[in-house]
Parts: structure tokens; C-alpha cells; sequence
């Protein structure tokens, strides 16, 4: 049963894990998942999705994909995330950031594995929301977070035109350590 999603799913992430996904059983993390508009388009028989959001009302939408589990938990409690370590394949954060909490998504994936980071860099308050400085990355900041001790494999911080014109930082992190 396929369900109307508000968004179209990002497609550089969708297109990489295509090449980048092996066809033995894998899991993958849709990190604060959202109305699902990736993983959504990601299930298949091989493929495990767990979605994570603090919004009971967007993790419905899930109910009728047999391979999306879902956890209803806000990202930004002090409380312990629900959440295995070193357990995922693929993990994919899109439009999303929380600073005090950010270098713990490295602990969930498993060593060998793929971080998909894609959020608003800073120059997208002339374009829209978010303006505020905190849901903003900085300059190279993915890069300075995630590079040190794993491996960069793709890189971008510019414009995209997706429903609207936005700027937004890429990064394709694998972990090595």
C-alpha cells in the first residue's frame, strides 16, 4: 500500500544507497524519520528500517510497511536513546540537527558503515527557515565533526533547489573507527 508523503524522498541519498547497499539483509536508521518521505522509499525485503521521531502522529504513517519498525522518543531528552549501538548499516539524518547530541550518531553505526548527513547550512536564512544560527551548520562543520576518524566520501555545501531553493550541507561519512 503505497501512502501520499508530503516530500519527495532525497534523492542523493536514495540513489547512493541503490549503489551502496548490499543485498544481503541490512539495517537501516531513519534518524527524527518524520512524515517517512525516505523510508518509505527505501523498504524492501532486505532492507530493516527503524524510524525514530518524537511525532506519534507521523510514525503512523508507518503502520502498514511490515520492514519500518518505529520509536516514538524526542532526540533531544537527557534520557539514553533507545537505540542499539553499533547496530546499523545506514544511518540518515536529513533536516536535522542538535548539537549537544550529534557526534553520539557515530556510536549506532556499526564499524564499515554509512552516515547520510544532509541539513541547512548557513547563508539559508536568505532563502527561508530555518534563520536561527543553532539549526545552521557551519562552514565544513559535517566535515570537522565526522572527519577526523572516518572516512569523507562525498562532500557538498551549497545551493539546491529541491521543493524551494535552500542551502544545505551533504556529507557521505563512512565509518572506519
Amino acid at each position: 500500500m503505497k501512502l501520499k508523503i508530503n516530500k519527495q524522498p532525497t534523492i542523493w541519498i536514495i540513489e547512493q544507497i541503490k549503489l551502496l547497499a548490499p543485498r544481503r539483509k541490512i539495517e537501516i536508521l531513519d534518524f527524527a524519520s518524520g512524515n517517512g518521505r525516505n523510508s518509505i522509499h527505501l523498504v524492501e525485503k532486505n532492507r530493516n528500517i527503524t524510524a525514530i521521531d518524537k511525532d506519534s502522529m507521523k510514525l503512523v504513517k508507518y503502520d502498514h510497511f511490515e520492514h519500518i519498525n518505529t520509536i516514538c522518543f524526542d532526540l533531544e531528552t537527557d534520557q539514553n536513546w533507545p537505540l542499539k549501538e553499533k547496530y546499523y548499516d545506514i544511518i540518515i539524518v536529513v533536516n536535522y540537527l542538535y548539537r549537544p547530541k550529534v557526534k553520539k550518531i557515530l556510536n549506532l553505526l556499526k564499524d564499515g558503515g554509512y552516515l547520510f548527513y544532509e541539513t541547512f547550512s548557513v547563508g539559508n536564512e536568505k532563502y527561508g527557515s530555518p534563520k536561527n544560527p543553532n539549526f545552521l551548520l557551519k562552514d565544513r562543520e559535517l566535515i570537522n565533526l565526522f572527519g577526523k576518524k572516518n572516512e569523507i566520501l562525498n562532500y557538498f555545501n551549497g545551493k539546491v533547489v529541491e521543493e524551494k531553493l535552500s542551502i544545505k550541507q551533504r556529507c557521505l561519512i563512512k565509518k572506519t573507527s
